[in-house]
């Protein structure tokens, strides 16, 4: 019986690594992914904000935006 027992627990202990070991590499993939999808983004939002304060009129319109865009973050983060 002891030898059943045994076999059990080291089987136990070899799915615990198995499992542990998955769950680092879901970590990594999503990882991976966020910064996959978050890269262009940014590259994108920067291209953007580049092009807008460029000109002397949109500038005034993202000031504005970007103040509206401060007060409601501020407003609804209490």
């Amino acid at each position: 019986m002891s030898a059943f027992f045994e076999s059990l627990a080291r089987r136990r202990a070899t799915l615990v690594e198995r499992s542990t070991r998955q769950r680092g590499e879901v970590a990594e993939a999503v990882a991976s992914v966020r910064r996959a999808s978050t890269e262009p983004l940014l590259l994108g939002a920067g291209i953007a904000a580049t092009l807008l304060t460029s000109s002397p009129k949109l500038r005034g319109w993202a000031v504005r935006g970007w103040a509206l865009y401060a007060f409601l973050r501020r407003l609804f983060d209490r």
